[in-house]
């Protein structure tokens, strides 16, 4: 997906919820880390408003970020970052913990880095039982609960500020086409080398229209109010002063 996340209903409008949830916590002081910075989309908008700084697994994450002339961006490993305690006010990370084996690790790490009442932001995919080829695609080694998520901050130490699900509206479609590629392709038994993933490039006015929909959604969490279930589970902890 690196490279075509602009034509991505999903990756736009999850970044959009983001702004909702963090944009009004940013200024020019803000000192953020994107944790899992892929391509550099979230990275290129942060960094018009506050200093950034970005880590990736993959070389080719890192390159790509490079071409927009994206700094401050390393290759690295989530649980174990290369930076100083307490350097940043805001650690952002979106579908990285679900592909860590120490995903404790990587929550304690982004603890460690931010500075007392520093802000968390986290989404990943949620319900376990949706588990298919898509995640083994992406690499992915789990999907989240609200209790297990719940579980890793506060065990971290860090404070639980919001918790909601997002991708609410298309959840009934898209969990079935999860349950669907499940019952054809049984995880167990696919090869990770000849996984694919069923997240695609959509036609124009169907992407316009998904990414709508998100948009609303994102309205609607900025509002202050949760959505009660969807394919992401957000969480938006702090750091205790």
């Amino acid at each position: 997906m690196y490279g075509l996340e602009r034509t991505y209903w999903w990756f736009t409008g999850m970044k959009s919820i983001m702004d909702r949830l963090i944009g009004p916590t940013i200024g020019a002081g803000s000192r953020l880390l994107d944790v899992g910075c892929g391509t550099g989309g979230r990275l290129e908008i942060l960094s018009r408003r506050c200093q950034t700084w970005g880590i990736d697994y993959h070389p080719r994450a890192i390159e790509f970020c490079q071409r927009r002339g994206l700094k401050n961006v390393v290759q690295g490993d989530a649980a174990r970052l290369p930076h100083e305690d307490a350097m940043f006010s805001h650690v952002t990370c979106c579908e990285v913990l679900q592909n860590l084996g120490d995903d404790a690790a990587g929550v304690a790490e982004a603890f460690r880095v931010l500075e007392p009442g520093g802000l968390y932001f986290v989404s990943e995919q949620a319900y376990p039982v949706l588990r298919s080829q898509h995640d083994i695609s992406q690499q992915a080694v789990r999907r989240y609960t609200r209790a297990r998520m719940r579980r890793l901050m506060q065990q971290a130490g860090f404070r639980i500020e919001r918790m909601t699900s997002a991708n609410t509206v298309l959840f009934p479609g898209l969990a079935a086409v999860r349950l669907a590629s499940k019952a054809v392709h049984p995880p167990s038994k696919v090869d990770p080398e000849q996984a694919h993933s069923d997240l695609s490039a959509l036609p124009g006015p169907l992407n316009a229209a998904f990414r709508s929909l998100l948009e609303l959604e994102g309205k609607w969490i900025g509002s202050g109010r949760n959505l009660p279930f969807g394919l992401t589970l957000i969480t938006l902890a702090r750091k205790p002063v």
